[in-house]
């Protein structure tokens, strides 16, 4: 299992690296978001090493119900014109996607950094 648990985080790697690329929507960012979670369990539930463990634990969740928008002056005029097209829900997609991606960067920074130390403590 220790093999298939590398497996997963080089994957998951690029799995994020294609999303990022794709700039992805909500079901893509969505099934990404539950892949995460479940590797993140794994790993919190078998590490022991306190080092390594605290690193896991900073891998940053991406729940999709919190990923939420701020409305600035420029967002509310691009709305407002929007709405005129009926494009106010694909801008507030958008929006929200783009926030998902950029915590998208992070995991796949963590998991990339992580990588190494994984390897180690799980070959031993």
């Amino acid at each position: 299992m220790n093999r298939n648990i590398i497996r997963q985080i080089v994957d998951i790697q690029a799995q994020a690296e294609r999303l990022i690329k794709t700039q992805a929507d909500m079901v893509e960012i969505g099934q990404f978001a539950q892949y995460n979670d479940e590797i993140k369990e794994y790993l919190i539930s078998n590490i022991d090493d306190g080092f390594i463990l605290k690193y896991v634990r900073e891998i940053p969740d991406l729940n999709i119900e919190e990923v939420e928008t701020k409305t600035g002056l420029i967002a509310i005029i691009i709305i407002l014109i929007s709405s005129f097209f009926g494009g106010v829900a694909l801008y507030n997609e958008k929006r929200r996607s783009q926030k998902a991606l950029n915590t998208i960067r992070d995991i796949k920074g963590k998991y990339a950094s992580a990588e190494f130390m994984l390897k180690n403590y799980f070959a031993g």
